[in-house]
């Protein structure tokens, strides 16, 4: 299946690639989901979860996001569909509906625990950037694909490039690249990397349905990280929003046995790494307060 990539990063307690897959067969789906909580919540500036500082149309729309886009990580209903809230209120209750159909997206979180500053021998931030993203999205790619539910990716989506300090390198990325599954690729073309603002309001912004899932990919990173490592300077509505992936991060935490019978099997990782005496390591990430689980993750 056609994936478009999207990736945004949180900077607080390490460095967090949050990387989205998207299938371009359920995209406009997924879109109209986006588009109508914004409708019903009157909310129609970025979406970013650092924003998030009041209960005004701002969370509602972000919880809404969040609430959407776990629901969209669902690879299977089972018994029933997940529910979902698209912003909707009578007389101030929440209305909740389900999701009509899969939408299949899949979800990589890799933190990289030090936030690169162990990373000796690198000529810049970008290319520590471009080191941790491709560890990430190879063992995610492998772990979340197989041959009969293959991951081809046409387009990768970046959140800008100014806080990089320059435009991402395609061959740095792809190029060195290697072992890669048959189930696993990645599209070779010249214009692969888009990495123009996600702030659909700014001049040197991407397509506004590019900028729409980059913020959504936004509210995910954040979302797992504060259900994950939250801190005292947390926000309470950060927490709120973050409530329905601390759900998935609890879920994931049971093992591959019980993944394996979820309606999010395959749709979602979750892992860090770090250098200690110059050679990477690997773990797979739990919510605070339980011991991680320490195994090698294959890239």
């Amino acid at each position: 299946m056609g994936y478009q990539l999207y990736h945004d990063e949180s900077q607080v307690d390490g460095y967090w690639h949050g990387i989205l897959l998207v299938p371009e067969e359920t995209r406009s789906h997924l879109l109209e989901l986006l588009r109508e909580a914004r409708r019903n919540t009157g909310y129609n500036h970025p979406v970013k979860l650092g924003k998030v500082r009041h209960t005004g149309k701002i969370y509602r729309c972000a919880v809404s996001w969040a609430i959407i886009g776990s629901a969209a990580l669902a690879s299977r209903f089972k018994s029933q569909p997940p529910r979902i809230w698209l912003g909707e209120r009578d007389k101030r209750q929440w209305v909740y509906s389900s999701l009509s159909k899969v939408i299949g997206c899949k979800f990589i979180l890799f933190r990289e625990r030090d936030a690169h500053s162990e990373m000796a021998g690198h000529p810049d931030h970008a290319s520590k950037v471009e080191t941790t993203f491709r560890m990430g999205v190879k063992g995610g790619g492998h772990l979340l694909g197989s041959d009969s539910c293959p991951i081809a990716i046409s387009r990768m989506h970046f959140d800008g490039h100014e806080h990089h300090g320059r435009h991402l390198d395609r061959d740095r990325i792809v190029g060195r690249l290697s072992g890669l599954r048959e189930y696993f690729s990645i599209d070779q073309r010249h214009d692969l990397i888009e990495d123009g603002s996600s702030d659909h309001t700014h001049n040197d912004r991407q397509a506004y349905d590019d900028c729409q899932l980059l913020q959504l990919a936004d509210v995910l990173v954040g979302s797992f990280r504060v259900a994950l490592r939250p801190s005292s300077s947390a926000r309470h509505l950060h927490r709120n929003v973050a409530r329905p992936v601390r759900t998935l991060a609890l879920e994931y935490q049971k093992g591959p046995a019980r993944m394996a019978n979820s309606r999010w099997k395959d749709a979602f990782c979750m892992s860090e790494c770090y250098l200690e005496d110059g050679r990477w390591r690997f773990a797979v990430l739990s919510p605070l307060g339980d011991e991680s689980r320490q195994r090698h993750l294959e890239l």
